[in-house]
């Protein structure tokens, strides 16, 4: 019964780190100048997935495999079994002994095939020179990243089971917040211009300075 409450709590604290968030987000995206050629890559990338996504085919299937296996792995993570794991392209389920808030919403937040090909190139880096591989690399990790910020988003505008349980005034806030913090970290990584450091910090000044106002305006 403390866990509905708490949530909800933490939920609407979480709304204004959200709203600073996406502002200094956008404030760095702006501070980028004219691209490379891996950072154009990554853009290609970007636009190359929602191009496909809109004129040509939605992946579902794919989408709700990688959903699907997060869960999975998530559930493994906390020592859970998997007893049961369905996928199709109009959804999937799997049944498990370990289900919590980080079992439920991890799959809306963690770029799946992001991680996959980051493993692989890496992996591969391992045993030999990866440089011709570089660009290719820097394109899917543009495609996949925004194949997992397109479908997640889609999906999330229909009513997600594992939303629903979680609280929406909790998960939504947090799935933003994980989503865009993942994104800025990557981009912090491509882009020297784009400080995630900086973001973080003005997202974590901007925050404090609102709540102590409403502190001082409620109780003092």
């Amino acid at each position: 019964m403390i866990k509905k409450p708490l949530k909800l709590i933490f939920g609407l604290l979480l709304i204004p780190v959200d709203f600073f968030l996406i502002v200094n987000f956008c404030k760095e995206i702006t501070g980028i100048p004219i691209l490379s050629q891996a950072q154009a890559m990554f853009l290609y990338g970007i636009a190359s997935y929602i191009g496909v996504h809109i004129f040509i085919i939605k992946p579902d299937f794919l989408y709700v495999f990688g959903h699907e296996s997060t869960h999975a792995l998530t559930a493994k993570l906390f020592g859970g079994k998997i007893f049961d794991f369905k996928v199709s392209s109009k959804g999937g389920r799997i049944r498990t002994n370990k289900a919590n808030t980080a079992v439920a919403l991890t799959p809306y937040m963690i770029p799946f095939y992001t991680i996959v090909i980051s493993a692989i190139y890496f992996g591969m880096s391992l045993f030999r020179n990866v440089n011709e591989f570089t660009g290719y690399f820097i394109f899917a990790l543009g495609a996949s990243l925004a194949f997992h910020l397109v479908q997640t988003a889609e999906y999330l505008r229909q009513k997600q089971s594992d939303i629903v349980k979680s609280g929406y005034i909790f998960s939504m806030p947090l799935v933003v917040l994980i989503n865009i913090a993942i994104t800025a970290g990557i981009l912090s990584f491509l882009f020297t211009e784009f400080s995630f450091k900086n973001m973080a910090l003005s997202v974590f000044t901007q925050a404090r300075d609102l709540y102590m106002q409403v502190w001082q305006q409620i109780f003092m």
